[in-house]
């Protein structure tokens, strides 16, 4: 894993820049069906899922772009970006409202946050390593 965050870090930025677009463009199509998992007692929707592992990859390349040489960010970072991603996540949940078929969803937003809070707590811990692995 280490190899291939190094090896991904100079690419970071551009990474960030397709999947922001590529996020918008699959927030602005229309009418997309649900996808289900039927059970014998429920069913589970996997767009939350999806939305969880979306946001997800995107605080770990948003991440990675603002991460030093070294792989330090100091917390005020880690904040400013947190709530910055949430903003988008909040905006591109809305912006879904003013799409025909699609719909503003509180528990879509709260699979992003959740996605964009796992990911923050493996880059803290994953860029800590990987800072001590640099450092010796």
């Amino acid at each position: 894993m280490l190899k291939l965050i190094i090896f991904l870090r100079p690419f970071a930025k551009y990474l960030l820049i397709a999947w922001v677009l590529t996020i918008i463009t699959l927030s602005s199509i229309p009418n997309i069906p649900t996808l289900k998992i039927h059970t014998a007692r429920a069913e589970f929707r996997l767009d939350y899922l999806m939305h969880f592992c979306e946001y997800g990859v995107l605080t770990f390349i948003t991440f990675l772009s603002f991460a030093r040489d070294e792989f330090r960010i100091n917390y005020k970072k880690y904040i400013l970006v947190t709530m910055s991603l949430i903003m988008f996540a909040i905006l591109d949940e809305f912006h879904q409202k003013l799409i025909p078929g699609r719909t503003y969803s509180i528990r879509d937003i709260m699979s992003n946050v959740s996605g964009i809070l796992a990911a923050l707590i493996f880059c803290v811990f994953e860029f800590r390593q990987i800072a001590r692995k640099i450092s010796k």
